[in-house]
């Protein structure tokens, strides 16, 4: 009885602490400051509170233990979701996805209290999408990573095969230039490879070739020579981090070799934040097996239209309409015609009745 009275009174105590902090918070002005990065796939939120904050911090509607996290009385609460969680798993979190823009988007909810909903919840979205820089034109240039076979982005690769890996800035003016590093792939489970080291130098040649830049066009290209995949999934993250610099960015020489020690220095890709000035781009692809069929059938990718077979089907669809069109129009003029002569026919004998020979004639 002993025990169970102690654990009512400090549970009790722990309702009133949480009712007086909620108040003092509704009472000063709720106003917490929200701040967010995303790198490797997470989201990392922080809320930062004038006061002590016993409340939830989650993804709105999605209370499960991967998508809220708890104030310990604190002033700052941290949440990291997983961006990349497919709808139904365990780590989903209602993030959508806009396909056209790359960008995901998460609304958040930071509320007072950790169970009760009160008007003085705040609500928000966060948005993680491609980085830009203002170039000497005052437009805003953003940063992209992609893919190519042939000079056209693909997002279905097959393995073993050669891939261009492409870097690259919109609205390019010739006053700024890049310089990439910090290059990896990761997959859902956070397992990553390290492609290109922090100086913009290939980690392991035999893997992706050193980067060629094109400062006038605004991109640089580096070649993967064998696509790789990782065991446990098709899926295949690609992020770097792209240096913007103001003219030409200093050249860097890849032949000066790194000890055996420093280059197996680990790395701790989730936690790192970017250099300064850096900005980083990442795209996703899905490698398939030699063989194996594609998982989307794009219809159109930057002008062209696949499958190519189905270009000359609208073409010939096409003729056959203007074909079908002309016929239309000359059996419309000839029916026309034909009723025109037909009304003409039927008049000429009621002329011919309406003279008599044998009928009396005034003035005859």
């Amino acid at each position: 009885m002993a025990n169970r009275g102690k654990a009512s009174l400090v549970l009790l105590i722990f309702t009133v602490c949480q009712t007086v902090s909620s108040q003092t918070l509704v009472e000063q002005d709720f106003a917490p400051v929200v701040t967010a990065t995303c790198k490797a796939g997470f989201m990392t939120i922080k809320v930062a509170t004038n006061q002590t904050f016993v409340g939830a911090l989650h993804a709105r509607d999605y209370r499960t233990p991967s998508c809220i996290s708890y104030g310990n009385g604190t002033h700052l609460t941290s949440l990291v979701i997983n961006m990349l969680a497919n709808q139904g798993s365990p780590d989903y979190c209602g993030v959508f996805v806009n396909n056209k823009t790359e960008e995901r988007s998460l609304p958040i909810a930071v509320r007072i209290h950790r169970t009760l909903e009160l008007a003085d919840d705040k609500f928000y979205v966060i948005t993680c999408g491609k980085a830009g820089f203002k170039n000497a034109r005052n437009e805003t240039s953003l940063v992209s990573l992609k893919l190519l076979e042939k000079g056209k982005r693909v997002q279905e690769v097959y393995y073993s095969r050669p891939y261009t890996l492409r870097a690259d800035i919109s609205r390019p003016d010739g006053t700024y230039g890049i310089r990439v590093k910090s290059c990896f792939a990761f997959n859902k489970r956070n397992s990553s490879v390290i492609l290109v080291d922090d100086r913009g130098c290939a980690n392991n040649k035999q893997v992706i070739s050193q980067f060629k830049y094109n400062e006038k066009l605004g991109y640089a290209d580096a070649t993967i020579y064998s696509m790789f995949r990782f065991p446990d999934s098709s899926e295949v993250h690609l992020q770097c981090d792209i240096a913007v610099c103001k003219g030409a960015c200093p050249e860097v020489n890849c032949d000066d070799e790194l000890s055996p020690l420093a280059r197996a220095q680990p790395k701790d890709i989730y936690s790192e934040t970017p250099d300064e000035g850096a900005i980083m781009a990442s795209t996703t692809v899905y490698v398939l097996q030699p063989g194996e069929e594609p998982l989307i059938q794009e219809l159109c990718d930057e002008g062209t239209i696949r499958p190519s077979w189905l270009l000359y089907l609208c073409i010939a669809f096409g003729l056959m309409f203007l074909i079908m069109l002309i016929i239309n129009v000359f059996l419309c003029s000839a029916m026309t015609c034909a009723c025109a002569r037909t009304e003409v026919i039927e008049k000429e004998p009621s002329i011919i009745e309406d003279y008599d020979p044998y009928r009396s004639w005034h003035g005859s």
